[in-house]
């Protein structure tokens, strides 16, 4: 998805969850604090909180407004 798809779509401060380093290696749960934008060949990326690199836009999912990242108390 080019950036400017993606953020149509997705707000700055979307719940993701991200892969650092590969599907099978695991995910972690966060939230983008930046627009996508286009870096070379087309790639779309998005930095997202708490990590410092920034992330292809294929290699996250966005999660549902009302998804529970904490045990409700």
């Amino acid at each position: 998805m080019d950036a400017e798809t993606f953020n149509r779509m997705y707000a700055v401060g979307t719940q993701v969850r991200v892969f650092p380093n590969t599907r099978e290696d695991g995910s972690r749960i966060t939230r983008t604090r930046t627009r996508a934008v286009q870096v070379q060949h087309g790639l779309a990326v998005v930095h997202v909180d708490g990590i410092r690199c920034a992330f292809d836009t294929r290699h996250i999912d966005p999660l549902p407004a009302d998804y529970v990242t904490e045990p409700v108390r």
